[in-house]
Formats: structure tokens, sequence, C-alpha cells
């Protein structure tokens, strides 16, 4: 009974809050700006296919590959960090990374045992740079 719980809540974070709004923002845009017939035909269609290239390429990346802007991806980790007891069995620790420099990072999982060695190596990086 439990489990619906875990699906639930792994669809009310920030990333997927980001996969709706890039979903959802082109095509209200258009619907608001369109109308009022304000732009040429040539800077509408300019406009209708960034929002395209929004829906159909950003919203995937997202979605399904865990790809989004820095900032989206901060909050995830955070998110999934703080509420990793609730969401995954065993010790699992999220971080982001780059994919396409200050354009677009990615979430990626570690064990919590490849965490530890790895803060162990940055402390003892750490601890040398200190001593000398």
């Amino acid at each position: 009974m439990r489990h619906w719980r875990k699906t639930w809540n792994s669809l009310i974070g920030p990333l997927m809050i980001w996969v709706a709004f890039i979903i959802v923002t082109p095509f209200l845009g258009m619907a608001a700006i369109a109308p009022l017939g304000v732009l040429s035909l040539l800077r509408e269609t300019i406009l209708k296919t960034i929002g395209m290239f929004c829906v159909l390429i950003l919203a995937p990346l997202a979605a399904l590959d865990e790809i989004a802007p820095p900032i989206v991806t901060r909050e995830e980790v955070r998110w999934r960090n703080r509420n990793s007891e609730t969401f995954f069995e065993g010790e699992v620790v999220w971080e982001d990374l780059e994919f396409l420099p200050s354009i677009l990072n990615r979430i990626r999982s570690t064990t919590g045992k490849r965490r530890q060695q790895a803060d162990e190596r940055d402390t003892a990086t750490n601890a040398r740079t200190v001593g000398t």
C-alpha cells in the first residue's frame, strides 16, 4: 500500500515541476500572445518554434534523463537528499554534474559507500594542502 506514495512523492519534486512548467508555458504564452495580433507572422512563427523546442527537447531531457538547468538540479538534489529515507531503499546520495557547462546539469545517484570514500579523499586532500 505504501508504494504508491513513493511514486506520487517522486512526481512532486522540483524536476517534475520544471517539466510541467516547460510543457505548459509555451502553450499558454502563445495562447495569450497570438490573439493580440501584436507580432508579425515571422515573429509569431519564431516564438512557436522556440516553444516547440522547449516542449519536444527540454521536457523529455528533464523527465527521462534528469537533465535541467543548474538551479533546478540543485534544488532537486537538495530535495532528494533531504527525503532519501522516504523515497529510496538503502543508502543513496544524489549529486548534480555538469552536462553542458553553465547551461544544463544532470542528476546522478551514488551509494553511501562510494560517497563516503569520495569524502575521505577530499578530507585527505584538504589535510595535505593545509599541512604544507
